[in-house]
């Protein structure tokens, strides 16, 4: 009876489970499938080799460890495809801690992971030493990292009645399996690299290759088993409040061709909720072999507390599954760094306005204060570019209790007032700005603005003033609907215009002018847009 035969006779005995189990992980090789660590990164899709800002780094890019400016420990568990029909459980619990070293000597990481199939029924555990630190300055490439995982790995089953009873296919044999009643546990050591390279301020790509080694996990010394090097190449764009990341993997399939996956997420992040960070996020995977499958997640923060949920379900393979469900927990340990200060400081100044008390700055050190205004201002941008008027004027005149003549946070408030139709505050921001602009070209834009303003707050109160007009055979309600549309027309063109597209803004500008060609700030608008090209 061949060794081969006794594995058959191992599957067999588990046909449901295993079949399930390959199936989730879509590739169907043997042992030890990326099935990916904690919440935050399944939530999407796991392509989070580009962001690897957390503790789980040492799963998705040991490169990320660099960035970790303090310590931090994580645990999770995840109950994988739930609810399967022949009642199997599969489960993962991870235990990982970061500790970064002084002196820009990088980070070190340690971590445990534990895949089981109905508790001692079958199990795979994997044990990271990690390290991660920034490339030497003599290669001239700032903001270029890279990392090392080394691992253990350790596969096991437990005691079966079938290993003194083999199975031959069909009927029990009486004779001892070969596989079975030999080695319960194979163990070997494996190792991955990443590297992690910021290509801008927002822009990032990350590369991770994995089992290096390719460690022989078969059970039996007759047989081989080696796992497959699996390499992820991921580019991302990210900000203090979203991450859009898109991330391709290859690996060899079991026919001998290759698998490969591409995955595109986005995460965001709510920091003006008072009451902590909260986060969502999704994702959809496709891949070789009709993989499919679509994540998703939420995540809340508070202080130094973080706890994610997680949640994937495959496409068109398993139907008897309410999905995979994740939690996980982290802790993170001494001092904030300067960015997690600066948000936080948004977050307690918003709360104060919202209150009606004016948050205190006599106790903010000047060179600190400076990177909060700085904070608060790639913030209010990022508000205006997402409609979001009432938080961009409260983050823009906080900024403005720190720096009362900053200009950027003027024109935040002179826009986003606007916006909301509140033309007055527009019109008191913009003539402040005007009076502290000292650049020829953006005094002229200002000007511009100004008048427009002026234009529009003359004409309404030219029609509080004059006398109602007489009721005629026109349609109720058809003069307010139209000037309901211009109205509606001319925000949008002042958000396109906010947002840099000037093309898209003088469109819609000649589109109010085409419904009211009497209206003289979509004509400057145009005008402001010809002279910009020029």
């Amino acid at each position: 009876m061949n060794t081969n035969g006794g594995k058959e006779r191992l599957s067999a005995i588990t046909t449901a489970t295993l079949a399930a189990l390959l199936l989730f992980a879509a590739s169907a090789r043997a042992s030890f499938e990326d099935l990916g660590a904690g919440a935050r990164g399944p939530g999407m899709g796991n392509a989070f080799t580009a962001i690897a800002d957390d503790v789980y780094a040492i799963y998705y890019n040991p490169a990320g460890l660099a960035l970790l400016a303090r310590p931090e420990l994580a645990a999770a568990y995840t109950q994988h495809l739930a609810g399967l029909s022949d009642g199997s459980g599969l489960n993962t619990s991870f235990l990982g801690y970061v500790y970064p070293l002084r002196r820009g000597n990088g980070a070190l990481g340690a971590a445990m992971q534990n895949f089981s199939i109905d508790g001692s029924f079958y199990s795979e555990r994997a044990f990271y030493l990690s390290y991660g630190r920034a490339a030497p300055k003599g290669l001239g490439l700032d903001g270029l990292y890279w990392g090392l995982n080394l691992k253990n790995l350790r596969r096991s089953f437990g005691s079966l009645p079938e290993a003194s009873n083999a199975y031959n296919g069909l009927l029990a044999t009486g004779a001892a399996d070969p596989v079975l009643s030999g080695n319960s546990a194979v163990s070997a050591f494996d190792a991955d690299f990443g590297l992690l390279y910021r290509l801008s301020k927002d822009y990032c790509a990350g590369l991770e290759l994995l089992h290096l080694a390719r460690p022989d996990m078969a059970f039996s010394s007759a047989d081989t088993d080696r796992l497959p090097m699996h390499g992820k190449l991921g580019f991302g764009y990210g900000s203090m409040v979203s991450n859009i990341t898109a991330q391709y993997e290859t690996l060899s399939a079991p026919a001998g061709s290759r698998d490969h996956r591409l995955t595109m997420a986005l995460e965001r992040w709510f920091p003006w909720l008072l009451i902590g960070n909260i986060g969502a996020r999704a994702a959809l995977s496709v891949g070789s072999r009709e993989f499919r499958q679509a994540t998703a997640g939420l995540s809340y923060r508070a202080g130094r507390i973080s706890v994610d949920y997680g949640f994937s379900m495959p496409i068109n393979t398993i139907a008897s599954t309410s999905g995979s469900h994740r939690l996980s927990f982290s802790v993170r340990f001494g001092p904030a760094k300067e960015e997690e200060k600066s948000v936080k400081m948004v977050l307690e100044a918003m709360r104060s306005i919202k209150t009606g008390k004016a948050p205190e700055t006599g106790q903010v050190p000047e060179s600190k204060a400076a990177i909060q205004v700085e904070t608060l201002l790639k913030m209010a941008s990022e508000a205006i570019e997402d409609s979001r008027y009432n938080e961009a004027v409260d983050m823009s005149e906080i900024a403005l209790i720190h720096q009362p003549e900053n200009l950027t946070a003027l024109e935040n408030l002179g826009i986003s007032y606007f916006a909301m139709g509140n033309y007055y505050k527009s019109l008191k921001a913009w003539e402040k700005a005007y009076k502290i602009e000292t650049n020829q070209a953006r005094l002229a834009m200002i000007k511009s603005q100004i008048e427009s303003v002026g234009d529009i707050i003359n004409q309404h109160e030219g029609e509080a003033a004059a006398p109602a007009p007489p009721i005629s055979a026109a349609k109720p309600g058809a003069a307010e609907v139209d000037a309901a549309l211009v109205q509606k027309l001319y925000r949008e063109g002042l958000d396109l215009y906010s947002a840099g597209e000037l093309e898209k803004a003088r469109a819609m500008f000649q589109k109010v002018l085409e419904a009211d060609p009497a209206n003289i700030p979509a004509a400057n608008a145009v005008k402001r847009i010809q002279r910009e090209h020029k």
